[in-house]
């Protein structure tokens, strides 16, 4: 069965700390097709996103400034099987907010 859907959504905590996006259930495979990141902040911040997290591997997005007020759209599609993560990082706590859109297929 096919659930088209938002995956996550949230906001990201901050520096230093890797945010989990979204995780693919259990017996589940998922195909993300957009991540939108909007910084609603006065202040230019900077994002890092990946596949299966940990810093510096399997990045899908390197370190990346979004201006005050601004906004990234990532067009997938990223395809994902069960138990893999989304995850993210900001460089500021609360500054960052996210929304995953995507299918999932089990």
């Amino acid at each position: 069965m096919n659930a088209y859907k938002k995956l996550g959504q949230g906001v990201l905590t901050g520096s230093g700390t890797q945010d989990t996006l979204y995780t693919v259930p259990a017996s589940t495979e998922a195909i993300v097709k957009l991540i939108v990141i909007v910084n609603t902040s006065a202040s230019n911040r900077t994002v890092e996103v990946w596949h299966d997290g940990v810093a510096d591997t399997n990045a899908i997005l390197p370190s990346l400034t979004i201006e005050a007020g601004g906004w990234l759209e990532m067009d997938g599609p990223f395809t994902m099987e069960a138990a893999d993560t989304l995850r993210a990082e900001g460089s500021a706590a609360l500054s960052l907010t996210y929304t995953v859109y995507g299918v999932e297929i089990s």
